[in-house]
């Protein structure tokens, strides 16, 4: 197995993504239950570190698989400390809570230690505080690496287990998850309180007791889409945090399904109109106009809620998608082959002066557009239906692309005007 198998992630240089894995795969492979798998995990853990840390680009390397011999905890015998239980509690209370204090307090008790002491002491004095440590809320790794780095823990080696046993290690890690844990929850609190109203409501319900899903959400333009964004970015880190949001919300989430959104009612709008100004064209018959209109409808809205109607009934959507695919071929050929037919008729005879020019840019950007449209990664028979789609959606595209600026409105304008031309021409050819 490699080290990112051992991890359960993608080769990533991200330190932070590695150690989230780490304390993941803790819980499968805890020292005291799994010694052998506990080992793999941590062999894995120190690699991919020293990969992140070196800035080289992540590689597979491989790493042996655990002996199936049982792992020997030695335990200390006892000896006579230099402090009680309560106070070395203390001790790591100052540390988590008051860092500077702490730290002062643990490195005159340290020198103590380490100028009268025994070895043994020395040794219970590294594992009392690293237990006292992994029962504290709050503890950070920031804060760990600290007090690793003054008492020569060598937290960042491969095993330090001559100095702070596995069980501890593994408490310890379980006790930075939980910080990690909490600190996402206070995020998720003050972005409930201090964000956008969309990101306020979506965390809110996110949080809520709601045994069914309110109605205005689906009727809400883009709340379901802020939902979706933050239930995935904070379960996607933290997964633990699901358990403390509402499975309601969760389970409508995960499922697709009809909600109002901008983009529907923007491309509703545009293209509306867009076809209530080709109406007003004496040259344009009716019924093309007619057509048209429920052309762009189907693949903006129908063509959804009709998969969506269907995905229980494999039979009949592999009928639907049969039926889309002869459509969407003919739709490709009236729609990329009328305006092809459009631009060659305009060019005049001599085949010079600037409407030729303009119809060979015509030519050039239809094959451009239809590159851009053509989707790469799905079965064929989805292809052509995806291809239109995509075509008239491509105003919210655009405005997408714009990131939503001042500017995008004017692009928008001159985007509307060249569309209601091309259409224009498109069905001057349906007289």
């Amino acid at each position: 197995m490699t080290i990112w198998q051992v991890l359960g992630i993608p080769p990533t240089g991200d330190e932070a993504e590695i150690r989230r894995a780490y304390a993941q795969q803790l819980k499968t492979h805890r020292p005291d239950k799994d010694p052998g798998g506990y080992q793999q995990l941590r062999e894995a853990f120190d690699a991919a570190k020293q990969q992140a840390g070196s800035g080289a680009t992540p590689v597979h390397l491989d790493i042996p698989h655990p002996s199936s011999s049982p792992a020997v905890e030695v335990a200390l015998p006892e000896a006579k400390t230099f402090y009680t239980a309560e106070e070395m509690q203390a001790l790591a209370h100052k540390l988590v809570n008051t860092e500077m204090v702490g730290i002062v307090a643990m490195n005159g008790l340290w020198i103590k230690i380490a100028s009268q002491g025994s070895l043994l002491q020395q040794q219970q004095f590294h594992q009392h505080l690293a237990a006292a440590l992994s029962e504290e809320q709050g503890l950070t790794e920031g804060l760990l690496d600290r007090v690793s780095g003054l008492l020569g823990w060598g937290i960042e080696e491969y095993d330090y287990s001559n100095i702070i046993p596995g069980p501890i290690q593994y408490a310890i890690q379980q006790r930075l998850r939980e910080t990690e844990i909490n600190r996402a929850w206070l995020q998720m609190a003050t972005e409930e309180a201090h964000g956008s109203l969309l990101s306020k409501t979506a965390i809110r319900l996110l949080k809520s007791d709601y045994q069914q899903v309110p109605f205005w959400v689906r009727l809400t333009p883009g709340l379901p889409q802020a939902l979706l964004n933050q239930a995935q970015r904070f379960t996607s880190y933290y997964p633990e945090i699901a358990e403390r949001l509402n499975p309601v919300m969760l389970e409508f989430l995960r499922l697709k399904r009809l909600v109002l959104s901008w983009q529907g009612i923007f491309l509703l709008v545009f293209w509306g109109m867009a076809f209530n100004s080709l109406s007003r064209q004496p040259d344009i018959h009716h019924a093309a106009s007619i057509t048209a209109i429920v052309i762009v409808i189907f693949y903006l809205y129908l063509s959804d809620v009709l998969m969506m109607g269907l995905s229980g009934r494999p039979r009949w959507l592999s009928g639907f998608f049969f039926l889309d695919f002869l459509l969407s071929l003919a739709v490709i050929q009236l729609f990329f082959g009328g305006i092809f037919f459009a631009a060659v008729v305009s060019i005049p005879p001599s085949g010079h002066g600037p409407m030729a020019l303009v119809s060979l840019l015509a030519i050039l950007v239809l094959g451009i557009v239809f590159w851009a449209a053509w989707p790469k990664d799905v079965p064929f028979i989805r292809k052509p239906g995806i291809t239109m789609s995509r075509i008239f959606s491509s105003p919210w595209k655009l405005l997408e692309w714009m990131s939503f600026s001042w500017f995008s409105a004017i692009w928008t304008l001159l985007y509307f005007t060249l569309c209601v031309a091309v259409l224009s021409e498109l069905l001057k050819l349906f007289k």
